[in-house]
């Protein structure tokens, strides 16, 4: 939720006085940052400050105006890359969004904007940037942020505390005072790429503040049901190897790396149904099917491919499931399949786990975990991808 002081039009005099002495000297439209060519305006950056400023983005606002635009830039050209074409429909629907998650009408912040000095332009654009590159992560990591069903256990179970789950964590603590901040968090978002667990330790050893850091930054076991329930959380997404997003904490920024997990005592969910698919067709469908189908859904178009290629789509309790079926499907998560052969000849046998359905919990939604586990990694990979991006690109100042 946008918080719009009493004190903003006194910010935005003061910011505007001082903006409009330094771009006395310069001209408006001058370019002062190129980034792998294309240009960022004085115009720009005042009005990134000034909209930054109505936002209450916190610390330095020239600084993080400037990271802003040359981020965009980097954003918008991987988009490109990718072949994204916002239409004007999408866009006026996300900047709808953005009114109404600040409890406005559209027309109402453009108003609210047009007093600060800030274009509609300056927030189109912001708008669309933030659109873009989520379709940009979405379609470069959207099959890495799935999480396997047992990692949906482990995080329910971290948020119901039940079970004994017990985890091996690295920290690296990075000082973060005032004159720190940004060095550290450009530290931060480096050490978050890194997926060895000796390399994370080496660096904790050369960096980190923690009194761990003598022994690498290793932790001893601990259980996940003492660990604070934001960290919880975090850490119960994780696969051993990934780092979790920098925590920024008052004058520190602390990262987590997982090595090891244990679970003693879990209790899963029950299932109560399991949708599967049972395909026969010859081999050569089969094998076209390991390359082309994702999804259930994809597999009647299988069907199309012949006439001897027989589907069953079937939902059971797993007592009603014969049992040479049932061994299958409990080694596949959700859209696997498995092809086995019982038979000499060229005809075989796929199947394929649809959907497993659970007793559902009335506080938990086992959707909604696996949703926050999606989200966090897609987090982490688009960090790490922009990162990438930053140190690719020439960026001159002028």
């Amino acid at each position: 939720m946008l918080k719009i002081f009493v004190s903003w039009s006194l910010v935005v005099f003061t910011l505007f006085s001082v903006l409009s002495n330094k771009l006395a000297a310069e001209g408006i439209f001058d370019t002062i940052i190129s980034v792998d060519g294309a240009a960022i305006t004085n115009y720009e950056l005042e009005q990134r400050i000034l909209f930054f400023s109505f936002l209450n983005e916190p610390g330095d606002t020239l600084i993080s105006s400037r990271q802003s635009l040359i981020d965009d830039r980097l954003k918008m050209a991987a988009g490109s890359k990718d072949g994204f074409a916002l239409t004007p429909t999408k866009l006026e629907n996300a900047m709808l969004d953005f009114a109404k998650n600040s409890n406005q009408s559209l027309s109402e912040l453009l108003n609210l904007l047009n007093e600060g000095g800030v274009d509609a332009e300056t927030f189109r654009d912001y708008v669309e940037v933030g659109v873009v590159w989520r379709e940009v992560v979405r379609k470069r990591f959207g099959s890495q942020s799935q999480p396997t069903e047992s990692e949906i256990d482990r995080a329910l179970a971290a948020e119901r505390a039940e079970g004994d789950i017990s985890v091996l964590l690295t920290e690296i603590v990075l000082p973060a005072g005032p004159s720190q901040l940004e060095e550290s968090r450009k530290i931060a978002r480096e050490l978050a790429k890194i997926t060895s667990i000796g390399s994370f330790s080496e660096k904790a050893k050369k960096l980190s503040v923690s009194s761990s850091r003598d022994n690498g930054g290793k932790i001893p076991w601990r259980n996940l049901k003492d660990l604070p329930n934001g960290l919880r959380q975090i850490i119960a997404s994780l696969r051993p190897g990934q780092v979790a997003k920098p925590l920024e904490v008052q004058n520190a920024i602390v990262l987590f790396q997982l090595r090891d997990v244990e679970e003693l005592g879990l209790k899963a969910p029950e299932i109560i149904s399991m949708k599967f698919a049972k395909i026969t067709g010859i081999n050569s469908v089969l094998d076209l099917a390991t390359k082309t189908v994702n999804s259930c859904n994809d597999l009647y178009g299988l069907v199309k491919l012949g006439k001897d290629v027989v589907l069953e789509m079937l939902t059971q309790h797993p007592d009603e499931i014969e049992q040479a079926t049932a061994l299958r499907l409990n080694r596949l998560d959700r859209h696997e399949m498995s092809i086995f052969s019982d038979s000499p000849d060229s005809i075989g046998n796929m199947i394929m786990l649809c959907e497993r359905n659970y007793t559902t919990s009335a506080d938990i939604s086992r959707s909604e975990v696996a949703k926050n586990i999606r989200a966090a990694r897609l987090t982490n990979l688009a960090e790490g991808y922009l990162a990438e991006l930053r140190t690719n690109a020439t960026v001159i100042f002028k």
